[in-house]
């Protein structure tokens, strides 16, 4: 029986999960403020961890929300900030997870196409200018997920200044952009627009546990106050001991030793999956990202990767399909996480995915 290997789930390597450090920095969170992690605590979050990202980001404490993954702080905002019907932009494609959300709550979805370099800002422009102005954008901003793209700095600040001119807030969601294999960082968002109008969202999901469930979201304070009363309304208090075990390891000194370890693996990942495109159709488009978790690829005509699933699956590799991080169309797309597999199970399963795709041919 063909072992599966599994290109679909955007999740660190074993190699990445570092639980003796999760372990000594549990243990110090507990000697250091036991009764407060196993207690009840409030919506915002472990107050020491929430001063340390406060001073990381330049904010107060207020403006900083702590979440149980920041897929959960999305939600939130779309709940206690938004209502059923409003407008909202986002990158075609985009995070599958974050699209369903929009359509379980109702938004008014705008999609706006991604490009080689981010988001098609003109198409938003022209949106905005066209009298549909959306109330938020929601942009990955850093090797996007599913694209692996970054938004440049001209499309940057060509945003804000949509933002500035039609009044509305932008979401800048940003796991991967610590997991950057070459070239130079960007700034974010926050440091091009009147902060007032950006949000931030993050994650301790990729540079360290995704089972510690941690996010966070930085917004203005009256927005704050409301994510943090949402999250009190819907599970009490977050996990205070998982906080607080990040917060040692951040007050520690271990979390950027730890983002460069995690850093080196998934470049190794990268450039194995960038040498197994080799075997894809002539014709496949793709873009190999210059950091985080993801590439993205186009097959050529008449091929399509939605009607290739099933037998991707069969012959043991699997993939997210492209469809499922758009509205509408994307059959001929799709989505390989590399982050998860070892450099030799990608080979493998780029060889198989190659045949599929070929025997179609």
């Amino acid at each position: 029986m063909t072992t599966p290997i599994s290109f679909a789930r955007g999740a660190p390597a074993p190699e990445a999960l570092s639980a003796d450090l999760v372990a000594r920095c549990t243990t110090l969170a507990l000697e250091a403020d036991g009764v407060r992690v196993l207690s009840y605590g409030g919506g915002g979050g472990y107050p020491p961890l929430r001063a340390y990202l406060a001073r990381q980001h330049g904010v107060a404490e207020e403006q900083i929300v702590v979440t149980n993954g920041s897929l959960q702080g999305f939600v939130f905002l779309l709940e206690a900030v938004f209502s059923p019907g409003d407008r909202i932009a986002c990158e075609a494609p985009t995070y599958d997870r974050a699209l369903l959300q929009l359509n379980l709550h109702d938004m008014d979805v705008q999609a706006i196409p991604v490009e080689a370099d981010g988001m098609n800002v003109d198409v938003l422009a022209a949106e905005c200018a066209a009298g549909r102005v959306p109330r938020l954008v929601y942009t990955i901003t850093n090797f996007q997920n599913p694209a692996g793209v970054t938004l440049s700095l001209d499309k940057r600040r060509a945003l804000g200044e949509l933002a500035e001119r039609y009044d509305f807030l932008i979401l800048e969601d940003d796991p991967y952009g610590r997991l950057r294999f070459e070239g130079e960082s960007l700034p974010g968002l926050r440091e091009l627009v009147d902060p007032e109008r950006v949000l931030f969202t993050s994650s301790f999901s990729k540079i360290v546990a995704p089972g510690l469930r941690v996010g966070w979201i930085v917004a203005p304070t009256e927005i704050a106050a409301k994510l943090a009363t949402a999250a009190s309304r819907t599970y009490i208090s977050p996990s205070f001991l998982a906080q607080g075990a990040l917060h040692q390891v951040c007050e520690g000194g271990h979390l950027e030793g730890n983002i460069a370890h995690v850093t080196d693996l998934m470049r190794e990942r990268r450039d194995a999956m960038v040498a197994g495109l080799s075997h894809l159709p002539d014709g496949t488009v793709c873009h190999p990202p210059e950091g985080g978790f993801f590439i993205w690829a186009e097959l050529p005509e008449p091929l399509s990767a939605d009607a290739l699933h099933g037998a991707a699956a069969d012959a043991g590799v699997l993939y997210v399909k492209g469809s499922d991080c758009v509205q509408a169309g994307g059959e001929r797309t799709f989505r390989l996480a590399y982050s998860g597999v070892s450099p030799e199970e990608i080979a493998v399963g780029m060889e198989r995915l190659g045949e599929v795709f070929s025997a179609t041919r």
